[in-house]
């Protein structure tokens, strides 16, 4: 078992700088291959979001659009981040939500810390707290 601040901290956290670092350097039209590795979806689905959106070139718009209709773990975070505003406080059920976590363990990392919402800036420390399957985030 790891916490969910490992995960975060090996997985999420190289994606989102990989894609950060792609996002600013790059100029597009952006090849889908790349795309879809940056985004951890199958070469497959990206070729199916290109034709299902009807667009032939990748810009950074559809990017992030993509990032939002993919199937990966990051992307479905994505997804559900924006589906919550992108608040700037975070409530245990919107983290739960969000990372795909048991909201009694969210509540009781909560709990242990004395906290009943997090910023972007506290989030580690609560992941620090939860502890996840080896099970649950494969990817």
């Amino acid at each position: 078992m790891q916490t969910f601040l490992e995960y975060y901290q090996q997985k999420i956290q190289p994606q989102l700088a990989e894609i950060d670092v792609f996002l600013k350097t790059e100029e597009p039209p952006y090849a889908i291959d790349r795309v879809s590795a940056l985004l951890d979806i199958p070469p497959e689905e990206g070729e199916r979001l290109l034709t299902e959106e009807k667009v032939s070139l990748v810009t950074r718009g559809v990017f992030l659009h993509f990032m939002q209709r993919g199937s990966s773990p990051l992307c479905r975070m994505f997804r559900r981040e924006l589906s919550c505003g992108s608040p700037q406080w975070y409530t245990p059920e919107q983290i739960s939500y969000i990372y795909n976590l048991d909201i009694a363990d969210v509540e009781g990392a909560a709990r242990e810390m004395g906290e009943s919402c997090f910023s972007a800036r506290t989030l580690p420390q609560l992941f620090r707290h939860i502890l996840i399957s080896d099970k649950q985030y494969q990817k």
